[in-house]
């Protein structure tokens, strides 16, 4: 998306403070977004560094990428983060968008006067609170549609709509793992020739600025809650950026871990998410597909000590989905559910630096060095259409899921023996010397008896001691 269109901000400033305030409630401070310049340079030069195969964007000592946790803080809703619900994309057809947004025919919602142009087809029945909480839902779904889950061709995807009654009638919703999804989604395809950006690139640039403005200490703004985009040139204004692809490309293959802004100063980092259960990645449901998503890749941008982690390819997880066709909800839940979280007391000291192990420094300085560039694909191989053909992979995938708690329940039994042994050992020793004296003992008994045994005097009684001893 180059250009927000006029109408939107026209509608904006049409709903007046009240009303905003009202859908601010849902979308949190993403309509902060409609102040921010979009840069198509910026995102250009970031699908350069974009490796599919692990959903980061790969630099020279370093990885970044957008977190739940970081985009959530730009909506101004990272607390209890683990507990949200994900919103599902269910198909919605013509019919059913047109009776979720209440028009009987072609109308427009944007200025006051609707509701008192007979002809407006909008089924309010003469209901000023419902024509407002009507108009409210259309300019969430206009606003998503365009801003967030923009669309090549223009057009707004029927299931936005499907998303805003979710956010609107569940309180628990987060639109953040969807909107990660998309941003995933969106660069990999124009890693691979797309010519059009299908995620939110407005969130994602400013996430890219924030993280290469680096400050020679840690400063915390505290929790911006939903102001945090529309503070965002004010953080930002002190900063020369480049301008144009090349001089982005330039800078991004030149700069260094030591230069980045590894932890966000306005971003809560007290309680993050980790890993599920399972297995080492989540998988989130985008508007038009599925991403998986490993945030132990990049624990640096949330406070932590890079550790060495699992090195799997994840690119095989991700599935596209058509308009019309059914996400397994249950299965992405359910790894969501067995969501495993860092503490505060995981915190490094120093949120500037951007701590890592030895040994991941060095397996990270070896992998870069084995790096080649790669070549772009003629096609898509690592994003699979969601056919039924698919069906057999996520029967297989919720299987392994299976598995894997088997085995993590498992494990934890074993630790948990090993646990008691420990704890018993001391106990145990005087037990074993006891039984040593004894055995001593018994072997002095048998010697004694074996010495009888070669006496020629033998009684009836000895010998079938020795008897029983051969």
């Amino acid at each position: 998306m180059n250009k927000i269109p006029l109408e939107l901000h026209m509608w904006w400033e049409d709903l007046g403070k009240s009303e905003q305030d009202k859908v601010n409630l849902h979308l949190g401070g993403l309509t902060g977004l409609l102040k921010i310049r979009p840069r198509g340079d910026i995102i250009k030069a970031l699908v350069t560094f974009w490796d599919p195969a692990h959903n980061v964007l790969h630099f020279s000592d370093f990885e970044l990428t957008p977190t739940l946790e970081e985009i959530a803080g730009y909506m101004g809703s990272t607390e209890g983060l683990r507990h949200k619900y994900l919103i599902a994309p269910r198909a919605v057809n013509s019919h059913k968008f047109m009776d979720l947004l209440k028009i009987s025919k072609s109308l427009r919602y944007g200025h006051v006067g609707g509701f008192n142009n007979p002809e407006s087809g909008v089924c309010s029945k003469g209901n000023r609170a419902k024509w407002d909480e009507h108009r409210r839902f259309a300019f969430m779904v206009a606003f998503l549609g365009l801003v967030m889950f923009p669309r090549k061709d223009g057009n707004i995807d029927l299931r936005v709509a499907g998303v805003v009654k979710v956010l609107i009638t569940n309180a628990k919703s987060t639109l953040a793992p969807m909107i990660v999804s998309e941003i995933y989604r969106a660069l990999t395809s124009c890693k691979v020739g797309a010519d059009f950006f299908e995620g939110c690139n407005l969130l994602l640039q400013m996430w890219m600025i924030e993280h290469l403005c680096h400050r020679p200490q840690y400063m915390s703004y505290g929790s911006a809650e939903k102001s945090c985009i529309e503070e965002f040139n004010t953080r930002m204004s002190r900063f020369k950026l480049p301008e144009g692809f090349g001089d982005w490309v330039s800078r991004l293959r030149s700069i260094t871990a030591r230069q980045i802004e590894w932890t966000l100063g306005w971003l809560p980092v007290e309680e993050i998410v980790y890993m599920p259960a399972t297995g080492p990645y989540f998988l989130l449901m985008g508007l038009r597909g599925i991403q998986p998503y490993a945030p132990y890749w990049v624990m640096r941008q949330l406070g932590r000590c890079q550790v060495m982690h699992p090195d799997e390819y994840l690119s095989v997880y991700a599935v596209e989905v058509s308009s019309d066709g059914q996400f397994h909800e249950e299965t992405v839940r359910s790894i969501w559910n067995e969501c495993q979280y860092l503490t505060a007391t995981t915190r490094v000291r120093d949120l500037s630096r951007g701590e890592v192990s030895p040994a991941y420094l060095a397996w990270y300085r070896k992998k870069n060095t084995a790096r080649a560039e790669p070549e772009r694909p003629a096609k898509k191989p690592h994003i699979q259409e969601f056919v039924e053909a698919s069906q057999e992979q996520w029967a297989w995938l919720a299987k392994e899921n299976e598995y894997r708690a088997t085995i993590s329940r498992l494990e934890k039994q074993v630790k948990d023996l090993q646990s008691e042994n420990s704890l018993q050992a001391t106990a145990d020793e005087g037990e074993k010397k006891k039984l040593a004296k004894e055995n001593e003992a018994l072997r002095a008994q048998i010697q004694k008896m074996k010495t009888a045994a070669e006496n020629p005097a033998r009684s009836t009684k000895d010998e079938k001691s020795i008897k029983n001893l051969r």
